[in-house]
C-alpha cells in the first residue's frame, strides 16, 4: 500500500530523535508526524529508515526474500562499539544468530525446536505455578496500602517464572534482571562507552551461566524450558550447538520478563489514571480482559520495534531504499495507525481486531513466548483488580521516569496506592 508524501509533514520530523529522552517517554507525536509523512522516512542522523505504517510492516515481515533479520546492529551506535566491549565479547560463548537476528535455512531448523518446547501445553501447565506466584507476590504488599509496582509485582512476576526455566534460585532473581537489563541498554543504543563495558560484562556473566546450566541439564536433565532445549534434536538428530542455545535463551531470559513487566506496569498506570476504565476492567468477563491485555499491549508496544536489513534494492510506501540500508520497523507507530486501529490512543474492550497489533512482531519471527506473556498478563490483571481496589498513582504522572532505550519502552517505577478488597 503506497502513501501520499505531504513535504512539510516530512519536513516537521526533523525536530524528533529516537535518542531524544523527551521522544522516549511521550513518541505519539512523532508517530503522527511519521504517519503524516507517509510512514517512510530516514534518520539523517544514523541513516536508518523508519517504516511505521501497519500494512508496510506486515508486507516486510512476511518477505525473507528482499528484507533481512541479519543486522549488524553496533553500527546503529553514532561512534561504534567501544573496542573493550568486542575484547569481552570475544570470550565469551560466540554470538550466533538465532531466531530473531536469523534468516531461512537457519531460522527454519531452529524455530520448530523451540516451538516444541514453548508448547501449549507446557505453558498451560505452568498456570498454577505462576496463579502461586502472583497471589504470594500480592500478599507481601497487600496490607500496606501502597507499593513501587514494579519493584514489588511487575518485575519480579515474570522474573520468577523465567527464573524458574532457567534454573536460577529464587533469592537470585534480580540477578537476571541485571543481565536482562543491561541486555537492553545494549540494544537501546542510548549508553555511555563506561556503561556499555559494564553491560558487556554482565551479558558475559548470563551467557557463561547459561552455558553451564545447559551442559548440566544435558547430564541431569529436569523438567525446564532450559533442560528441554539443552537436549533437543534437531531433523539430523544432532544438538543444537552451545552458542545457539545460549543465543536462544538469552532471548528467552530478556523477552521473558522485560514485555511482560513493561506492560503490567502499563496496564496499571491506565487503570490508576482512568477510575472509569479500572470499574470497567475490574467487571471485565474473560473476552473482555483478553482484548484489554491486547490492547495495552497495542497501545504501549513494550517492544518498539525491530529491524531488517534490505537485501536488495526495494520501494517501500512508494520511498526507494537502496540495498544494504537497514531499516527500523517502528511497531509502536504502527499499533497506533488509525486506518488499522480507528481511536488508536484509546483502550477500547470493544476492539474486535485488537489482536492484531504488532507487539509481538510477525510472519516467521513472531515471538515465541507471547502465549506464555498473555497467560501471565491475563491472570495477573485479573488478581490486582480482584484483590486491589481504589488504584490511583502515588506519585504526579510527570514524574515518572521511562527506561532510556530506543528500543524498549518501559517504566522504571511506578509508586501506586489501593485499598485492599474483600
Amino acid at each position: 500500500m503506497d502513501f501520499a508524501m505531504d513535504g512539510n509533514a516530512n519536513q516537521n520530523l526533523a525536530q524528533f530523535s529516537l535518542r531524544d529522552p523527551s521522544v522516549i517517554a511521550e513518541p505519539w507525536a512523532f508517530y503522527k508526524a511519521l504517519h503524516a509523512a507517509g510512514s517512510v522516512w530516514q534518520d539523517p542522523g544514523t541513516g536508518v529508515w523508519l517504516v511505521a505504517g501497519w500494512r508496510l510492516i506486515q508486507e516486510i515481515l512476511r518477505d525473507n526474500e528482499r528484507f533481512s533479520a541479519v543486522v549488524d546492529r553496533p553500527t546503529l551506535r553514532p561512534g561504534g562499539v567501544p573496542e573493550a566491549v568486542r575484547e569481552i565479547q570475544s570470550t565469551s560463548v560466540p554470538s550466533t544468530p538465532t531466531l530473531v537476528g536469523a534468516d531461512p535455512p537457519v531460522h527454519d531448523r531452529l524455530r520448530p525446536l523451540v516451538n516444541n518446547v514453548f508448547s501449549a501445553e507446557r505453558v498451560e501447565s505452568l498456570a498454577p505455578f505462576i496463579g502461586g506466584v502472583i497471589d504470594g507476590l500480592i500478599d507481601k504488599f497487600i496490607a500496606d496500602g501502597r507499593c513501587e509496582f514494579v519493584k514489588a509485582f511487575s518485575a519480579p512476576l515474570p522474573l520468577i517464572v523465567i527464573a524458574d526455566q532457567l534454573g536460577v534460585d529464587r533469592d537470585q532473581i534480580w540477578k537476571v534482571k541485571e543481565w536482562s537489563d543491561a541486555i537492553i541498554e545494549i540494544l537501546g543504543l542510548m549508553g555511555t562507552d563506561e556503561s556499555l563495558v559494564s553491560c558487556a560484562l554482565k551479558q558475559k556473566e548470563a551467557s557463561d551461566f547459561l552455558l553451564g546450566q545447559v551442559r548440566l541439564r544435558r547430564r541431569e536433565p529436569v523438567d525446564s524450558i532450559l533442560s528441554a532445549l539443552a537436549n533437543t534434536r534437531d531433523q539430523s538428530g544432532a544438538h543444537l550447538t552451545d552458542s545457539e542455545v545460549v543465543s536462544i535463551l538469552t532471548q528467552l531470559m530478556v523477552a521473558g520478563n522485560e514485555t511482560t513487566t513493561n506492560t503490567l506496569s502499563a496496564g496499571i498506570l491506565y487503570l490508576a489514571r482512568d477510575p472509569a476504565l479500572q470499574d470497567r476492567v475490574r467487571a471485565a468477563s474473560p473476552r473482555e480482559m483478553r482484548i484489554f491485555v491486547e490492547e495495552i499491549l497495542r497501545a504501549e508496544s513494550p517492544v518498539q520495534g525491530h529491524y531488517r536489513r534490505a537485501k536488495v534494492d526495494v520501494v517501500v510506501g512508494g520511498v526507494a531504499i537502496p540495498a544494504g540500508s537497514v531499516i527500523h520497523l517502528r511497531y509502536g507507530a504502527a499499533n497506533r495507525d488509525e486506518t488499522v486501529f480507528p481511536g488508536a490512543d484509546r483502550i477500547d474492550l470493544a476492539r474486535t481486531n485488537a489482536p492484531q497489533h504488532l507487539a509481538f512482531g510477525g510472519g516467521i519471527h513472531f515471538c515465541v513466548g507471547a502465549m506464555l506473556a498473555r497467560k501471565e498478563l491475563t491472570m495477573a490483571f485479573r488478581a490486582l483488580l480482584d484483590r486491589l481496589g481504589n488504584l490511583v498513582l502515588d506519585v504526579d504522572e510527570a514524574a515518572l521516569e521511562r527506561v532510556p532505550s530506543s528500543q524498549h519502552r518501559g517504566l522504571v517505577a511506578l509508586p501506586i496506592r489501593f485499598t485492599a478488597r474483600s
